[in-house]
């Protein structure tokens, strides 16, 4: 519902604190700004970002109307999305190396953890935050080896009642068993998200393969995932473990915070020697 420009703000323009003179403009598309409710999902977003501070979430500084436009000015990454990453490395069957996709999820699940955690509900107080959309196109990967969450238009904040209840909202093949049955969601959709794309990144393929909505539908309800191990021999078993855990379709039975999938992923960092920093990233970045 929206589409994004590189922009410089003028000498004579008055920026917000700590916004840089490199900025992308977020724009609601002309197509939906007559649309009540798309401009108040894409309002929403903004007053919603614009009140996170973490180094893995792209920060928003600020909403503003132009004329007839709708626009929020956010945080520059220079870089590419997981999502393109992994297509590349796909095409050139190539696996991104283990230690790479570990820090990835890692950092991911670091941004997880402050927005479940953040209380940013209706007058600053009460309500945790579930992302609903975390998939590869939604996190970037800059030149500089940061890994950034992005885009909040589907997020639900606790005791916040959006118009679209009920609707199957966020990225059909990175879902939950329960997002995609249209039950209530919580934190623990979120770490399912984040487990498929931990798969899939030491898989070098894709979990969900359909033809078809329908079938996509029926395959991610039934959550199955094939171990790792058969996929990928020289994994460490520990890793196979963590994958399958973050998997199950019973959410008890899964990572029950970001906090304990975080230990996990340091625990099988530590076991394998791979380091939880941006070293980790090197193969990807060039270095």
């Amino acid at each position: 519902m929206a589409e994004v420009y590189q922009a410089r703000a003028k000498p004579s323009t008055q920026r917000s604190p700590g916004e840089p003179e490199d900025v992308v403009l977020k724009r609601l598309l002309p197509t939906y700004r007559n649309d009540g409710a798309y401009v108040k999902a894409f309002v929403d977003e903004a007053k919603l970002t614009v009140r996170l501070r973490h180094p893995n979430i792209v920060r928003t500084f600020r909403l503003f109307k132009a004329g007839p436009d709708y626009l929020m000015v956010q945080e520059l990454v220079s870089g590419r999305t997981l999502g393109f990453m992994q297509e590349l490395l796909m095409k050139a069957r190539t696996a991104m190396p283990p230690e790479a996709a570990c820090y990835i999820c890692w950092s991911m699940l670091k941004a997880l953890d402050y927005i479940h955690r953040a209380k940013l509900g209706e007058g600053g107080g009460g309500g945790s935050i579930v992302h609903r959309d975390v998939n590869p196109s939604n996190i970037l990967l800059s030149v500089a080896g940061d890994v950034k969450l992005t885009d909040f238009g589907v997020a639900d904040v606790e005791g916040v009642t959006r118009g679209d209840s009920g609707a199957l909202r966020g990225t059909l093949p990175y879902m939950s068993p329960e997002q995609v049955l249209g039950q209530t969601v919580d934190a623990r959709s979120d770490l399912y998200s984040v487990g498929v794309i931990l798969w899939e990144l030491l898989a070098n393929r894709r979990l969900h393969l359909a033809d078809g909505e329908a079938e996509m539908m029926h395959r991610v309800r039934d959550a199955r995932a094939p171990l790792l191990s058969t996929l990928a021999p020289e994994l460490p078993d520990y890793a196979v473990q963590v994958a399958r855990k973050a998997l199950f379709a019973d959410k008890s039975r899964r990572f029950q915070s970001a906090t304990e999938f975080i230990r996990a992923l340091e625990v099988l960092a530590r076991r394998a020697g791979w380091p939880l920093s941006v070293e980790a990233l090197k193969p990807l970045l060039g270095g």
